[in-house]
């Protein structure tokens, strides 16, 4: 996260991967926008929609199964949002099944989900989570696919799972390195020319952050934290590898930023779309 000092009470940020809506919030007021916060990437909200397009208008499936972690803030709110838009889109959350922090046994939630028959298991909890999830459900012979959110993109929900668990499982991220775009291609030979592994989404997204704040101060025209922050305010079209940046002044959020779906391919994640948020 990048920070700068101003002569207020705030300092200023702009945060690479932080979906939370609340993070550019006035933490003394969240009617307000803290003026001096800004986030690089897309929020929850904007993610449960995507993933409720997804699975509606690409997979073409109309019901589905929650399972959530419902003392999380994260996992509880993805879920909301997703429930909300697939409802809108005439899906059916066919049953909605919770468990409390620190669970490892899904095998109750899970016996119950498999008796209902859905078509698809949405799962937007950690990968540590998800992953014992499918692992689990596997056991149980539950087949259908699953869809998680970007909490559960990393390496580990493999491991914790196993291969043959998670190859029906579809998530909702910020980044993958195999993304068709000729400007994420070349991120990410430029990243593995330099560190010798594969770029994640922090590294994609910490990289477009850094690309904002310099197109900020060539800008503003100096290195000055108000005129920074005015500068912010108003990018616009900013090439970035995960296509175009630009800010929303009203919100502090990166307008129409898409949300890449994604799949397990071998021990790794492939790209399967580009999906917006309409």
């Amino acid at each position: 996260m990048w920070q700068f000092d101003v002569p207020h009470r705030y300092p200023g940020s702009i945060a690479p991967t932080s979906t939370n809506p609340k993070v550019v919030l006035d933490p003394n007021d969240e009617t307000k926008l803290n003026p001096y916060y800004f986030r690089a990437c897309f929020i929850d909200p904007l993610q449960g929609t995507v993933m409720a397009n997804f699975i509606y208008n690409n997979l073409g499936l109309t019901k589905a199964a929650l399972i959530y972690n419902i003392a999380e803030d994260y996992n509880k709110g993805l879920a909301e949002y997703f429930k909300a838009r697939f409802t809108e889109l005439g899906g059916t959350v066919i049953i909605e099944e919770t468990y409390p922090k620190d669970t490892q046994d899904f095998k109750p939630q899970l016996t119950k989900i498999k008796a209902a028959n859905p078509e698809i298991i949405v799962t937007p909890n950690t990968y540590a989570e998800s992953g014992l999830i499918l692992r689990q459900a596997k056991e149980l012979g539950i087949e259908c696919p699953f869809m998680a959110g970007d909490s559960t993109h990393a390496p580990q929900v493999i491991e914790i799972a196993g291969q043959d668990a998670v190859q029906n499982l579809y998530l909702t991220t910020l980044y993958v390195d195999d993304d068709p775009d000729p400007a994420a291609l070349a991120f990410a030979e430029k990243y593995r020319a330099l560190y010798n592994s594969e770029p994640n989404s922090n590294a994609c997204f910490s990289y477009e952050t850094v690309m904002v704040l310099a197109e900020a101060i060539k800008k503003a025209g100096k290195a000055e934290p108000q005129a920074i922050r005015d500068a912010i305010e108003t990018i616009k079209d900013v090439p970035v590898p995960s296509g175009k940046f630009s800010m929303d002044p009203e919100t502090h959020n990166p307008l129409n930023k898409p949300v890449v779906v994604i799949k397990v391919k071998d021990d790794g994640f492939t790209f399967v779309a580009k999906v917006t948020p309409e």
